[in-house]
């Protein structure tokens, strides 16, 4: 499908997905998150957000724009796979490492909500850094076991 790559008054950049090609995705892969392939090359997790006027949008981020060579205005073109994933969002090593070593934490991480759950794994992956992530793991794992399930409030204590 072809898409055109729009932008937010925030700088967000995003496709418009119409109300009825959403719900033939939906109702094709029986979930709102899957994997978006821009222009053949790049590959990332999505998930279809309702839009307040109608339709759907997928946010693709400013690292997968630089990436795919894309900016506003130009024409993507869009494939969709099923995300079979476990989280609908990569597990990073580092994290997998830590849940390994500790069981308690990934208890915690394992009771938690989905969406939760993305956002801790979002947290470690987005440091480049392999060190960064490992002490990032650590930390959430810490703050887990201490009761902290917020991404928006875990690193913050």
């Amino acid at each position: 499908m072809q898409y055109t790559l729009e932008k937010f008054g925030g700088g967000m950049h995003y496709i418009r997905i119409p109300a009825e090609e959403a719900a033939q995705l939906k109702a094709r892969f029986g979930s709102s998150r899957l994997i978006c392939l821009l222009n053949n090359s790049v590959e990332f997790h999505c998930a279809l957000m309702p839009k307040k006027e109608g339709g759907f949008y997928i946010n693709i981020g400013k690292a997968i724009c630089e990436k795919a060579g894309v900016k506003k205005g130009d024409t993507l073109s869009v494939a969709f796979l099923e995300d079979s994933t476990a989280y609908q969002f990569e597990l990073p090593d580092a994290f997998a490492e830590v849940f390994h070593t500790d069981p308690e934490a990934a208890a915690v991480f394992s009771s938690l909500p989905d969406g939760r759950k993305r956002g801790l794994l979002y947290l470690v992956n987005s440091v480049k850094s392999v060190d960064k992530k490992i002490e990032r793991a650590l930390r959430i794992a810490e703050q887990l076991k201490a009761g902290v399930t917020n991404p928006r409030e875990i690193l913050k204590k």
